[in-house]
């Protein structure tokens, strides 16, 4: 998508960046190019180096350059890119029924991300917490029913930065008759939560999402490895057994520079027969 360019009288800082901006969107200045420093800046535009700064700045906060602090700033290399479609949830429940071997190397991060599980560091920690007002009137409870919580992260082995991570709740009640289910030591499970909802007899019937964006702190920058400017997008999904009842509260986060969400609506077709349309001249 194109950007639109400062309206109005625009000073001189944002004259550059977006002229910069241009010719990164057009593909003359290219992912790993270095920028014009800001010594040819400021020849170019005749301003200070204070104002050809701040340029590279505003492109910086946008998550289009990397670079400052005594390193040259250069177009940013678009990371790995993690996509969300209506398909991969349906992969994961064909997984299912699969052998171990078969769903034990084909996790969420391989259908989303395509990174195999052994580029990958993966950790889990499960604790039971009582239901918050929120929570217990997503699940139909009353405030206080003891929840599973399981938090999930996964970073890459080659750089130690953060490729997924989420939290997920599910009420005691449901899969207590499986005390594998409630040990930590047992991740990553083979097939993923649909898989171990399958061991109690919960089949999934759909998935209910909603996405907001945040804005991330410091830390979690670090974390992720992602730039200044760039947001975050949240995902809470809401697992709905063919029942209709909602089982599992899962809210996950993912960078949104590297972040494709695709999702298909289906619409009801027209009646048969119904009346084709007229122009005016033609009535």
């Amino acid at each position: 998508m194109q950007s639109e360019p400062t309206a109005g009288v625009v000073p001189v800082t944002h004259q550059i960046a977006d002229a910069l901006r241009a010719r990164i969107e057009a593909g003359d200045l290219k992912p790993g190019d270095p920028l014009p420093s800001v010594s040819e800046l400021t020849q170019r535009w005749s301003c200070s180096p204070g104002v050809a700064r701040a340029a590279l700045d505003v492109l910086r906060g946008e998550g289009r350059i990397t670079g400052g602090r005594g390193k040259p700033s250069t177009v940013r290399i678009p990371p790995r890119r993690i996509r969300l479609t209506i398909d991969w949830t349906q992969e994961q429940k064909d997984l299912v029924l699969r052998p171990e071997e078969e769903r034990r190397v084909r996790g969420a991060i391989e259908l989303t991300a395509g990174i195999p599980i052994e580029q990958l560091n993966s950790t889990h920690r499960y604790s039971r917490v009582p239901a918050t007002d929120e929570l217990a009137a997503e699940f139909s409870l009353e405030p206080g029913a003891e929840l599973v919580r399981r938090a999930y992260e996964m970073t890459e082995k080659d750089t130690g930065h953060r490729v997924s991570w989420s939290v997920s709740y599910i009420p005691l009640v449901l899969i207590a008759s499986n005390p594998d289910l409630l040990d930590e030591n047992n991740e990553p499970w083979p097939g993923g939560h649909q898989h171990q909802l399958y061991t109690v007899g919960i089949e999934l019937g759909r998935f209910e999402r909603t996405v907001i964006a945040i804005q991330p702190t410091t830390g979690e920058r670090q974390l992720w490895g992602i730039e200044p400017g760039v947001p975050m997008i949240q995902v809470r999904s809401r697992s709905v057994d063919v029942n209709d009842r909602v089982v599992e509260i899962s809210d996950a986060v993912y960078p949104a520079d590297r972040t494709e969400i695709h999702f298909t609506e289906h619409l009801n077709r027209w009646p048969a027969g119904y009346p084709s349309y007229q122009r005016s001249e033609d009535k």
